[in-house]
């Protein structure tokens, strides 16, 4: 499947703080999927800003307390069920390495597996939403909550299919479901800004395949468009209601691919500005900076957030230390200082409880530096320690082939 649907199927929905006045709130109700009480919603929004800061353990403790007190509520468990799934992406590194970048030869990593207790309650939150939302459906075909809740949970399970399992097609299978839900509810109230989610990634995803692709799907009655896409992340980005910040995450995703990385880039600062404790907004903004060959900045960023990281480590270790020293060596390697990268990429193994991926990752970029300078020997010793810790096979098969072939940096493009 062509990289643009990978990258966007890995997203998690989510929602975004709220802090408005009583009447504004009133009025955001009305707007809203899910009809529940004014303290339901504030817990919410508190439980997703832990989310957002990768703090599972509270921001699940109050779900679980929303759930409680909104027993009818299938929306309430969607919820609950999409910030359950954003943290098994997190912990499999899923979010980490595809987030942002657009072009990388290790996005085409295996999956780890999940953990089998998120694994489980993921599939329970699920099937508990798609129950509670068939029942009211019984009751009125029309209903919002549960027309809502069942895009929701079909775009959640077709993320764990294209994220967690690497299904692409069940992915996109799924997430069709998602979008018929989706396409009713926004016939049916277009006040709800939220529907651009599931609306966009569809348009989006299917949009951006090959055209035999879409020639094909045309036939059978499935259409797409990159622009309406990108028209439906914007509208929630600016206008959603609980999904305004997953719509502003894939906002900036579909920028970088149409390559327009200023726009990107302010994205970018403002979700590292808003959440602040998340590494995985700092590291990709350094990204940007780098991919944008703006060096100072990007190496600005990488210092910031390998202090962060030293004096606020975060359980689970979703971004290390090793992150940051492992992109500030490839920010100063594309500034023309390979010394000082090399430096940078042999502090990533001392780092105490370092990511075996990151580890290799580091061994790799070396013996490339290596091979660029003409230390064929050095080289070829670093590639012997990626292949010796086997962390992953895309590295191990690239140790193995610049083993054999030294390094050339025309073998990226």
């Amino acid at each position: 499947m062509p990289r643009p649907a990978r990258l966007l199927l890995t997203g998690v929905l989510a929602l975004v703080p709220w802090t408005a006045g009583a009447d504004e709130q009133a009025a955001f109700r009305a707007a809203s999927a899910p009809a529940i009480s004014a303290e339901s919603e504030r817990a919410l929004h508190a439980a997703f800003e832990h989310v957002y800061n990768l703090e599972f353990g509270p921001a699940l403790e109050q779900f679980a307390a929303v759930a409680r007190a909104e027993p009818e509520s299938a929306a309430v468990r969607a919820f609950w069920a999409s910030a359950v799934l954003y943290e098994i992406l997190a912990r499999q590194g899923t979010l980490r390495s595809q987030l942002f970048v657009t072009s990388n030869e290790f996005l085409k990593h295996e999956r780890l597996p999940p953990d089998p207790a998120l694994d489980r309650r993921f599939q329970e939150l699920a099937a508990e939403t798609e129950t509670l939302a068939r029942r009211r459906l019984e009751k009125n075909k029309n209903d919002t909550d549960a027309l809502f809740a069942l895009g929701l949970v079909y775009g959640s399970r077709a993320n764990y299919a294209a994220g967690v399992k690497a299904k692409y097609f069940d992915g996109l299978r799924l997430g069709e479901k998602a979008y018929d839900y989706h396409k009713k509810l926004v016939k049916l109230r277009p006040e709800l800004h939220d529907t651009g989610v599931v609306l966009g990634v569809h348009d989006y995803i299917l949009g951006s395949l090959p055209s035999v692709h879409r020639f094909f799907l045309f036939f059978a009655g499935v259409r797409g468009s990159r622009e309406r896409g990108l028209a439906y992340f914007e509208e929630v980005a600016a206008r959603g209601e609980f999904l305004r910040t997953y719509g502003q995450v894939l906002l900036g995703v579909a920028l970088i691919r149409e390559e327009q990385l200023e726009r990107a880039l302010k994205v970018a600062e403002d979700l590292r500005a808003r959440y602040p404790r998340n590494p995985i907004f700092g590291i990709e903004l350094a990204r940007l900076y780098r991919q944008m060959e703006r060096y100072p900045e990007a190496a600005r960023a990488c210092r910031d957030l390998l202090a962060e990281l030293i004096a606020h480590p975060h359980n689970p270790r979703v971004i290390g230390p090793e992150d940051a020293l492992l992109e500030l060596a490839l920010v100063e390697d594309a500034q023309g200082e390979p010394y000082r990268a090399l430096e940078s990429l042999r502090e990533v193994d001392r780092i105490p409880g370092a990511s075996s991926r990151v580890r290799a990752r580091a061994f790799l970029e070396r013996g490339k530096i290596f091979d660029r300078l003409g230390q064929r020997d050095h080289a070829l010793a670093e590639y012997k320690k990626v292949i010796a810790l086997a962390a992953y096979a895309e590295a191990t098969r690239l140790a193995l082939a610049y083993s054999r072939d030294p390094y050339q940096p025309l073998q990226e493009n």
